[in-house]
């Protein structure tokens, strides 16, 4: 039973006086608890300590422009969030994307369809014969570990038996190197903008067994608008930094800041039943001091990725179907991906122009970090120019964004550690956890994780 089903047995018995839960951390999970528990009829508040909601999902107006700065894009095997967007009136304004993946090589855009991946696969001109011929190995060791449910996109934590050498050492044992190169070097950096030598062939294998049969879509209106249309049926306290979160037996104590008074922030401590920890994990350990033994291993052995990304905003949109372009560390050491907003939706821009949101790579992501704006989009327009030519003169504007911790980085080892924590974590406590060092990071897992906090409170 999925933790949605579920979800709507406990509401349906849920009986008694109404409960209280604090939520910390207004991004989707954190929502997506609140909203579930506060359908049940729990009075809930929300703890942000941002001056918006959506966390890592946000989206920027700019004359007349739609700015994906976060998450980007999703797929038809988001099932969880798009149960919740049918929900919330949404449903409708989930819409077919462009289907065409571009990757560049060799001074040239190499299109994919993912609606035919087979048949496009074989007549790409991005890999030679002989590397066609290897990808037989890499699709059977995906099929075989999806048959031993190695690959669940809510749990991560089942592919533990997989975490044993990074993406660049199985392609290198396994298939070869150009394969590493123009294949698993790009699906690196789509998945975690890392590097294959960085990180766990399990983001290899979940993300091309995403990839199989699945369809694109976008949400009119911008990612960031599912997290404003949940947020505007809750209570939400903007501003409001969680300090210390602890389990009284028959109840939890919050304390934060928020609110000013004579140009200081207020503090404040609050009785609850029960609370949703549901922040990056890093906060979440220095919170919760009770949960230090649970949350000091995993926090220990994952870390968070900086990020930079940056919108290019042109007169023109060139002749590309593609909604994705992939950039291989060996064509471009900086930039690892290019989102071509304009063909993702097309409300992103007014008609007839581009928008192009551009993912750095993580290294260079944290090298460039504290550079000015100027310098950063410089170097992203070069990029833009390389693939688009066309593009020179056209710009309208740049937008620069920077998120200081993005992802978690899944180094080799790094899905044992989340096997033995989501193993551990005890689902009849006060406080649950629904973060995305749970599994891999994404909307859907986020609103995955969300459902089941609240799941686990509700029984």
């Amino acid at each position: 039973m999925s933790p949605l089903s579920t979800w709507k047995v406990s509401q349906k018995i849920a009986v008694g006086p109404a409960r209280s839960a604090a939520i910390v951390g207004g991004g989707l999970s954190g929502l997506t608890a609140a909203f579930r528990l506060q359908c049940a009829g729990w009075s809930v508040k929300v703890f942000e300590a941002e001056e918006v909601v959506g966390g890592r999902v946000q989206t920027v107006t700019r004359d007349g422009y739609l700015l994906d700065t976060g998450a980007s894009a999703l797929t038809s095997s988001y099932h969880a969030y798009r149960e919740l967007a049918k929900e919330l009136g949404l449903e409708s304004d989930i819409v077919f994307s462009a289907q065409q993946v571009g990757v560049y090589a060799r001074h040239k855009i190499h299109l994919l369809d993912l609606e035919h991946v087979v048949r496009s696969g074989l007549t790409t001109k991005l890999l030679s014969s002989g590397a066609k011929l290897r990808l037989v190995r890499l699709a059977y060791d995906v099929f075989r570990a999806r048959q031993r449910g190695q690959i669940d996109f809510v749990d991560l934590g089942n592919a533990a038996p997989l975490d044993t050498e990074t993406i660049q050492q199985y392609a290198r044992r396994a298939l070869s190197d150009e394969i590493d190169d123009y294949l698993c070097s790009p699906i690196a950096r789509t998945m975690l903008i890392a590097e294959s030598n960085q990180i766990s062939k399990v983001e290899l294998f979940s993300g091309l067994a995403n990839i199989i049969a699945a369809k694109m879509y976008a949400l009119r209106g911008g990612q960031g608008r599912f997290a404003q249309v949940l947020s505007e049926r809750l209570n939400v306290s903007l501003r409001h930094t969680v300090t210390r979160v602890s389990d009284q037996g028959d109840h939890v104590v919050v304390e934060s800041t928020g609110g000013f008074m004579d140009g200081r922030s207020l503090p404040n401590s609050e009785k609850f039943d029960a609370c949703v920890i549901a922040c990056p994990l890093p906060v979440a350990a220095t919170i919760c001091p009770d949960r230090k033994a649970l949350l000091d291993p995993l926090n220990s052995a994952l870390s968070y990725t900086k990020a930079i990304t940056v919108a290019v905003a042109t007169h023109v949109a060139p002749q590309c179907p593609a909604f994705l372009i992939q950039l291989p560390a060996c064509e471009d050491s900086e930039i690892a991906l290019v989102f071509v907003e304009h063909n993702k939706c097309a409300d992103r821009t007014p008609p007839g122009r581009g928008l192009f949101g551009c993912d750095w790579a993580a290294d260079a992501s944290a090298a460039w970090f504290d550079r000015p704006d100027a310098q950063i989009a410089a170097r992203t327009e070069r990029t833009i120019y390389k693939l688009f030519p066309e593009l020179r003169g056209q710009v309208v504007f740049t937008h620069v964004t920077r998120w200081q911790a993005a992802l978690p980085y899944t180094k080799v080892g790094a899905y044992r550690h989340i096997a033995q924590f989501n193993a551990v974590v005890d689902p009849t406590s006060r406080i649950q956890f629904a973060g995305d060092y749970m599994s891999g990071a994404g909307q859907n897992t986020a609103v995955e994780y969300g459902n089941r906090a609240a799941q686990n409170l509700l029984r």
